[in-house]
């Protein structure tokens, strides 16, 4: 719970150099508390049965277990096997984990680490564009809230992969998906069966829980996506630049631009939010409120918006942010 007196409205942020903790005060966030700052984090996320307790995923050392909301951090004991994380998913009574080399670790509560051999199957031959010496890694993980719940595996470079029996096989879905180079994938809530996909070289949209894809890259030249979000109401946003972060290399370079969509194909750019931020876009996460996101920054900002589309920076002059989440 927050120092006044809120549940779920803590904003947890994973850096380049450490946690941080921010809380709402009146229409202001306050910085609470920071640690772990030896560590570059690369996902973050929270117990959906206890918002007190927190997991952290770092580039190097495994993971990070905070039981009550920050104040106290420990190794995950049995730490994953895969000690480079780069994704997680928090479901109720169990945790998974993605790495790199692509594989999938799930764990129970009480129990141990357990690969789901499925993911690394499915990931074979996929290659890095940036550097072809870096294998592919499991970037994203995501489950649909319907029909018992679509588990989606995305891919960094080898496509997305999908599950119906809880992890236990694993199935590619990639008819019509024109990129595997796979970044953010979000189920929608609101439409059934709708998923979006954020790619490195553009955007796609399946209407039937990914069995088949579609191109629905915005105009406007920007094609790099990295970030998706739904609030309350079934907006969708998205994040994009104009080119992959080897070009942000001072403020404004990225070209950052959020639009937002009812239907995951027909895209709305938000120019005045578009104007206001320097950094690329990192990640989405929905406000307290429900009725507005909040976007963070490879410059180290979060901006607050609006569905009506106003904006303002809540957060600024920190690491890299790579993963936002509420907890308490």
């Amino acid at each position: 719970m927050t120092a006044n007196g809120n549940a779920d409205q803590a904003l947890h942020l994973a850096t380049h150099s450490g946690w941080y903790r921010f809380e709402p005060r009146g229409t202001e966030w306050i910085q609470a508390d920071r640690a772990l700052t030896y560590w570059q984090m690369s996902c973050i996320q929270v117990d959906p049965q206890d918002p007190e307790r927190v997991y952290i995923g770092t580039e190097h050392s495994g993971m990070f277990v905070s039981r009550n909301g920050g104040a106290d951090w420990s190794r995950a004991n049995p730490n994953v096997p895969c000690l480079t994380m780069s994704s997680m998913l928090a479901l109720p009574g169990k945790l998974l984990a993605g790495t790199m080399p692509a594989a999938l670790y799930v764990k129970t509560n009480g129990g141990q680490w357990q690969e789901l051999p499925g993911v690394r199957q499915g990931s074979s031959g996929g290659s890095f564009p940036p550097n072809p010496d870096f294998p592919p890694r499991t970037r994203v993980l995501k489950k649909s809230h319907e029909n018992g719940g679509r588990l989606f595996a995305g891919i960094e470079v080898a496509g997305i992969l999908v599950s119906d029996d809880e992890g236990q096989s694993w199935a590619p879905a990639n008819d019509g998906l024109t990129d595997p180079d796979i970044h953010q994938i979000l189920p929608c809530r609101h439409r059934t069966g709708l998923v979006v996909a954020a790619c490195g070289e553009g955007i796609s949209r399946s209407a039937d829980a990914g069995r088949h894809w579609e191109k629905v890259t915005p105009a406007g030249g920007r094609t790099y996506g990295n970030a998706l979000a739904e609030d309350a109401s079934g907006t969708i946003y998205l994040g994009m630049t104009r080119d992959r972060p080897r070009t942000w290399t001072r403020a404004g370079r990225a070209q950052s631009a959020i639009f937002k969509s009812q239907d995951g194909a027909h895209w709305e750019l938000l120019e005045l939010l578009t104007e206001e931020m320097a950094g690329g876009i990192m990640d989405i996460c929905t406000a307290p409120d429900g009725e507005s996101v909040l976007v963070s920054t490879s410059d180290g900002e979060v901006v607050a918006l609006s569905a009506a589309g106003a904006s303002r920076t809540i957060i600024s002059g920190l690491p890299c942010i790579t993963a936002m989440a509420l907890g308490a």
